[in-house]
């Protein structure tokens, strides 16, 4: 697991951050012992089942003794990461796959459960970077590789024993690979593979560890005791200097100082009320993706929940949710902000997101094809079940109600009508809901930014999607790397889009919202805030930041920025303005 090179040589490498900071260190390779592929015939069905139910019981046993380690070590919310993996490897809807694939194909238990984990994997990959599910696809690695070890009889490999200031580099870690190390001796992490909403992103954030992911050609490029300096202090890029030089380190210490500094000014704002100098109030909600993300945001400072990601109840379920099921995890939910708001998106997937219990049919453009509401419309059951689950939790809380993916007025009637329908089914049956539950939609396609006056006469709030709405404004794939340069966060064409949309919403008296990345971006945040947003959803890791920036940010001060910034030409303009108002704000 070690690699040599010889002499010193100077190299720089870019990755994304996944939890920002500044690390110096030792590089430690990390690599995990071969697991051989197996692809043998069954030496009998009966006997590669058992084989199999005892490898799972074994993964499910070490799963039990790290979520007790975490629970110790960071409590119950990071707890529910191994919580989350056991109900995997005693899932008798995956196993059950995995035994018919030995008994249909004929093969050993290590084939099948290759197969099955493979197919299982490849639905996560296929997810956007953003998506927090995404992060999903290393726990099913996890658990993989877990029972495979198991078969195999290979013993565990783990970081237990580090030296200090050591900077591990991997291919990828694993959920319980972070767990299992010394956190007082882990300058910093670096992966090649991951992704910054990774329960190892959330993990290192939450140890206080910098930590870059998707970083090419990581541990080709760096060896054994390289001297490394890792900066993941940029929002947009992390660069990780290998064997830099003094001039480098000095500058990097330096850096590093100020924004140790910088992170224990803003920490202070955490919790606190957002409210500009001169009384504008700003919602400060936060972005989930499942049930166990809440107490976290809860802590972190949110007030409400900006966009509740439901999907996530059927990317990790063997068959469709049904409605009790929806209905508790809603609940838990409205129940968790009582004292704010809970906004609870339909089901979002097609395009980027695939999942086992709806097959769609191949499509050539499925950004552009049938997903999110597009999808729940074609299947009037499942989008009923939703509608019926959410309009059940509507009386536990103050719960509201989204659609995405709305692109004009016919789409949004059809919706509005189910939810009508829905209602009269509650009624006759003699369930109740909340009468008056407030039914918004995403602005995500640049058509419901020009129609955005008719559709707010319909409807009582707006969340603006900005990493959907970029994409198609720049008609740019974001998932595309080779054209990445054309998906310009900073485009005019955005800005100019999101004034409309708010200007729309003030005619109507609606109020508008950014659930997208850009509303936790703390360059743009002042911007939107003169733009007329009033509620901004973000991840909950961001939160002080931004309450810090609104309390140093007059209502006048934004308006006159986002003015500035509507008159600029390009990405590159708008991004040096916004800057140089951030630094005046240090």
């Amino acid at each position: 697991m070690l690699s040599v090179r010889m002499g010193s040589e100077i190299m720089t490498l870019r990755g994304i951050p996944a939890s920002a900071g500044i690390a110096r260190g030792t590089a430690v390779l990390f690599t995990r012992p071969d697991l051989p592929v197996v692809d043998g015939p069954a030496a009998g069905v009966d006997q590669e089942i058992g084989r199999l139910r005892v490898a799972a019981q074994a993964a499910v046993s070490e799963l039990v003794a790290l979520k007790e380690k975490t629970r110790a070590s960071l409590g119950d919310e990071y707890a529910h990461i191994f919580r989350s993996q056991q109900t995997v490897a005693e899932d008798d809807a995956i196993l059950g796959e995995v035994e018919e694939v030995i008994r249909e194909a004929g093969v050993c238990a290590e084939a099948a459960l290759r197969t099955v984990f493979d197919n299982y994997r490849a639905l996560f990959d296929e997810l956007g970077d953003d998506d927090y599910n995404k992060g999903r696809g290393a726990d099913i690695d996890d658990v993989h590789k877990r029972i495979m070890r198991n078969l195999l009889g290979v013993p565990e490999v783990s970081l237990a024993d580090l030296e200090p200031d050591s900077i591990v580099v991997a291919e990828e870690l694993y959920p319980s690979d972070t767990v299992l190390m010394d956190a007082r001796r882990v300058a910093g992490l670096i992966t090649e593979r991951g992704g910054p909403t990774s329960h190892v992103a959330i993990l290192a954030k939450n140890l206080g560890i910098p930590a870059a992911v998707r970083v090419p050609g990581a541990v080709r490029e760096i060896a054994d005791r390289d001297e490394v300096v890792l900066d993941a202090s940029d929002i947009d890029e992390a660069r990780i200097h290998i064997n830099p030089d003094a001039e480098t380190q000095r500058a990097l210490d330096v850096r590093k100082t100020e924004l140790e500094r910088h992170r224990n000014r803003v920490e202070q704002f955490r919790g606190q009320d957002a409210v500009t100098p001169d009384g504008l109030r700003i919602v400060m909600s936060a972005n989930v993706g499942s049930t166990a993300e809440l107490e976290p945001a809860l802590q972190a400072g949110a007030g409400s929940i900006g966009l509740y990601r439901s999907e996530f109840l059927f990317l990790n379920a063997a068959k469709l949710p049904d409605e009790d099921a929806q209905y508790q995890a809603y609940r838990r939910a409205a129940e968790a902000f009582r004292e704010g708001f809970v906004v609870i998106r339909t089901l979002d997937v097609g395009g980027d997101k695939q999942i086992p219990s709806i097959p769609l049919g191949k499509e050539d453009n499925p950004f552009l094809g049938n997903r999110a509401l597009r999808l729940s419309l074609s299947r009037p059951n499942l989008f009923r079940t939703q509608l019926r689950a959410i309009l059940r939790a509507s009386t536990l809380g103050n719960v509201k109600l989204m659609f995405p993916m709305v692109g004009g007025v016919p789409e949004l009637d059809e919706a509005l009508s189910m939810v009508e329908r829905a209602k009269a089914e509650l009624d006759m049956e003699g369930l109740s809901y909340d009468p008056d539950l407030e039914i918004g939609i995403m602005i995500e396609i640049p058509s419901a930014v020009w129609v955005a006056d008719t559709l707010a006469r319909r409807v009582s709030f707006f969340s603006v999607g900005t990493n959907d709405l970029t994409q198609y404004l720049m008609a740019a794939d974001r998932l595309n790397g080779e054209i990445e340069q054309y998906y310009r966060t900073f485009d005019p064409s955005v800005f100019r889009a999101i004034r409309e949309v708010s200007a729309a919403a003030e005619r109507h008296g609606r109020w508008v919202g950014i659930c997208g990345e850009l509303g936790g971006n703390p360059l743009a945040i002042p911007a939107l805030v003169g733009l007329g947003v009033t509620e901004l959803s973000m991840s909950p890791s961001l939160l002080p930041e931004a309450i810090w920036l609104i309390r140093n940010t007059k209502k006048s001060e934004a308006a006159q920025l986002a003015e500035r910034v509507l008159s600029l030409d390009s990405h590159t303009e708008i991004k040096a303005l916004l800057e140089q108002y951030y630094a005046s704000k240090e």
